[in-house]
C-alpha cells in the first residue's frame, strides 16, 4: 500500500507547522511522502503565505503552490494531482502532532479490495445537514478531518474539479472541507467507514494539539449553522447538476 499524507495551513501557522511535519513522516506505518498544498493567499483575509527557509521541496516533502479553496485545500488537490494513480491519500490537519500509530488505526481495516474511506472520527448526516457524531466500528455519512482521513485509489470522479470549484465559491461550504467531502462520496455512492474503539491503548480523542491549534480556527462558534447552509446549497447542486 503506497500512501501519500497531504495537508495545507494558513499564513498564521506555517511557520508553526514543522512538528506536525514531522509526527506525518514518522508514522509506524511508512508514508511515501508529504504533499503540502500552498496558495499564494489566503482568501480569508488576503494575506500573503510568506513560506520559512526550511520548507521547501526536498527528500519527502512535496511543496505545492494551489489556488486557496478553503480547508478542503489540505486534501482535494491532490486527490486532483493522483486521480488515476494507485496510492492512498491520507489527510491531516495543521495543528496536531499525530502519535505514532495514528496512520496505523486506519490501515489496520483497511482490505485489498475494499475501495472505501476511513475516518477516526464521523457519524450520521442527516436531513438538512444535522450531524450526529458517534464513534464505534461501523458505515457512516459523515467524516470529521481533524483525525486523519484515509482516501482509496480512484475514489473520485470527473466531475470533482467542477464541484470543487463551486463549492469553494459558497460561503458555507468554503468554511467546511468535512460536510462537502463526505456529501459528494455519499452522492457518489462511495463507502465511509468508521473505526474508533476507544481502549486503555487508544484513547478515542488524538493527542498531540499544537499551542496554535484555536488561533484563527474555522470552527470556532460550532458548525451547526455552517452546515444547514452547506447541506442546502450542495443537495441544491446535485439536483441541478442530475443530468
Amino acid at each position: 500500500m503506497r500512501i501519500i499524507a497531504s495537508m495545507t495551513t494558513i499564513p498564521s501557522r506555517i511557520a508553526e507547522i514543522e512538528p506536525v511535519i514531522e509526527s506525518v513522516l514518522h508514522q509506524d506505518v511508512a508514508v511515501d511522502r508529504l504533499e503540502i498544498n500552498i496558495p499564494f493567499h489566503c482568501k480569508r483575509n488576503g494575506e500573503e503565505y510568506i513560506l520559512p527557509d526550511w520548507l521547501v521541496s526536498e527528500g519527502q516533502i512535496a511543496v505545492f503552490r494551489t489556488d486557496d479553496y478553503g480547508p478542503i485545500t489540505k486534501i482535494a488537490p491532490t486527490l486532483l494531482r493522483h486521480r488515476h494513480d494507485d496510492a492512498y491519500m491520507w489527510s491531516v490537519d495543521n495543528d496536531c502532532r499525530y502519535p505514532r500509530n495514528q496512520l496505523r488505526l486506519l490501515t489496520s481495516i483497511s482490505g485489498p479490495n475494499e475501495d472505501r474511506i476511513l475516518t477516526r472520527y464521523g457519524g450520521n448526516l442527516k436531513e438538512g445537514g444535522l450531524f450526529e457524531p458517534w464513534y464505534g466500528h461501523g458505515a457512516c455519512t459523515m467524516l470529521e478531518g481533524f483525525g486523519g482521513v484515509l482516501y482509496p485509489p480512484n475514489c473520485i470522479k470527473d466531475d470533482f474539479d467542477r464541484y470543487l470549484v463551486d463549492t469553494s465559491n459558497d460561503k458555507f461550504c468554503r468554511a467546511n472541507d468535512d460536510i462537502v467531502l463526505a456529501m459528494y462520496f455519499n452522492h457518489h455512492q462511495v463507502p465511509i467507514f468508521l473505526h474508533n474503539v476507544p481502549s486503555d491503548d487508544v484513547p478515542y480523542m488524538v493527542e498531540g494539539w499544537m499551542a496554535h491549534a484555536d488561533r484563527d480556527a474555522l470552527s470556532t462558534g460550532g458548525h451547526n449553522m455552517a452546515y444547514e447552509g452547506a447541506y442546502k446549497f450542495i443537495t441544491n447542486y446535485f439536483i441541478c447538476n442530475s443530468s
